[in-house]
This record gives structure tokens, sequence and C-alpha cells, in this order.
């Protein structure tokens, strides 16, 4: 399974890797606005949220606080590359759980592997802007560019960071982990392969994770006595 390289993608790859938990009611927070999602799953009911575009739900989350929606309205919600770009993070996230009836699949980035770039002198290529003026000279959302850029990652923290926020939070919101995903364990090459080996032996599994794992994925479930009676 491909794991994905644009937001078209990354609709797939959850799809792929996460349908069983989209077939009830479904907000997709940050999906674009244009429901692209529908492409690959069939859910009883979906709506997005995003600040830009045309979404459903037309909402700035640094800003609006509570969300204008009622507690346990979804069966799942889907939050993916979203939290780092908030100053607001963990109360977004405590508004995550209050608005799901069971599931919330989430995903944040491994900002430590932009380091690999300042280390190997690779300027950032993309669609963004130009390296150093528009965007980071080294990576799209770090650095320190000549113009104010549009969107800024707010958080930098490594894989393992994000794995024992979500494993530390549990029991206080109420909710397990039920799946995790890392985006990066696996090389296709066998340099990539001999690399990972090399790190994990050397200083360990979190280190390795750290290094190359690009993006935590985790599926939380609410514990049974946080959700509605008439959720699904």
């Amino acid at each position: 399974m491909v794991e994905y390289n644009s937001r078209e993608t990354r609709h797939k790859f959850i799809a792929e890797k996460f349908g069983s938990y989209l077939n009830g009611s479904v907000l997709n927070i940050g999906g674009g606005g244009q429901k692209h999602m529908l492409k690959y799953i069939q859910p009883k009911e979906y709506l997005e949220l995003d600040v830009n575009g045309h979404p459903d739900l037309k909402v700035d989350l640094d800003k609006s606080y509570p969300l204008p929606i009622e507690s346990r309205r979804f069966d799942t919600v889907i939050c993916t590359d979203v939290l780092e770009h908030l100053e607001e993070l963990h109360r977004v996230f405590q508004e995550l759980i209050r608005i799901s009836n069971k599931y919330i699949i989430i995903s944040v980035p491994n900002a430590l592997t932009a380091v690999r770039n300042y280390i190997k002198r690779e300027e950032y290529i993309g669609d963004a802007g130009e390296a150093g003026i528009d965007v980071g000279r080294y990576t799209k959302f770090y650095g320190l560019p000549l113009k104010k850029p549009h969107d800024r990652h707010r958080w930098f923290f490594s894989y393992t960071e994000a794995e024992e926020f979500f494993h530390k939070n549990a029991q206080e919101f109420g909710y397990k982990i039920l799946a995790e995903y890392s985006i990066g364990s696996k090389a296709s090459s066998l340099k990539g392969k001999v690399a990972r080996l090399c790190i994990r032996y050397l200083m360990g599994e979190h280190a390795m994770k750290d290094w190359f794992c690009s993006s935590y994925w985790c599926v939380l479930e609410k514990h049974p006595h946080e959700r509605s009676e008439v959720g699904n």
C-alpha cells in the first residue's frame, strides 16, 4: 500500500488504512472543503470543517472555543496534519474528544526529520514558494524566510514526543489507543533499511523512530461510559 505524498493520496490512505472506523457519521477537520474523501468511503453522514475554502463548517480552530458542535455529535472525527498548525493545540485536542462519540483519527508530523535537510543542506523544493523567501530555506514550515509565510507549524516535537503525548493523556481524557501507525519506519531501498537497522541497534527503537518516521498516526477510542447512548 502506498502511503501518501499529497492531500488527495492522504485521503486514499485514510480510507484504506482506517476504513473500518468510517462507516457512521464522520467529521473531517481540515479536509479542504471539497469532500474528496467521499471518493473512497461511504459513511452514513459526512461533514468537513476547515478555515479555508467552502467547507460545511468554516471555523478558525485557534479562535472558536468551544467548537460550534454538540458533544458526541460524530461517531468518528478525523484530524490529520492539523494540530501542529494551531497555537491552541491542547484545547482543540480536548474538543476533538468532546465532539467524538467513538473514534478520533489523528496524525501529527515528526518535526525532527526536518533537521536532516539542514544537515544535508537540501533546500526546499515545492509549490508553497521560494526557499528562504516565502518559506524556510530547508523546510516548508520552519526556518526564517524573508517574507512572513502564509502558514507555519507552531510546535516542534519528535515522533516519540507525539507518541508519549497521546499515551499519557489517555486516562485523563477517557480514551484508549486502539491503533498506531508510523510513516517512514520501513524503507524501500537497501541503504535506507541498513540505516534504520544501524540506528536501531546503536541507539534504540525510539531514536530510529525520531530520525526516520515522518508522521505519527493513531486511532483513539472513547471509553464506553464517555459515549452517547444514541450513538451508533
